[in-house]
């Protein structure tokens, strides 16, 4: 599976999206128009992030 970090403009929307969540902590391995599954870089805990309509 492809997995790569979150470009500056991806981790400020995540920042908005979940301010919980660390944005330099995670990886994104897909990418969807609705939502993002992200990996944790230790644990390899998957997380989805649902994007809302602005």
């Amino acid at each position: 599976m492809k997995r790569r970090s979150l470009q500056l403009k991806e981790k400020i929307l995540l920042k908005q999206l979940a301010p919980n969540l660390q944005p330099d902590n995670w990886l994104i391995i897909k990418k969807l128009p609705t939502a993002w599954h992200l990996e944790h870089k230790e644990s390899g805990k998957v997380k989805v992030v649902e994007l809302r309509a602005s």
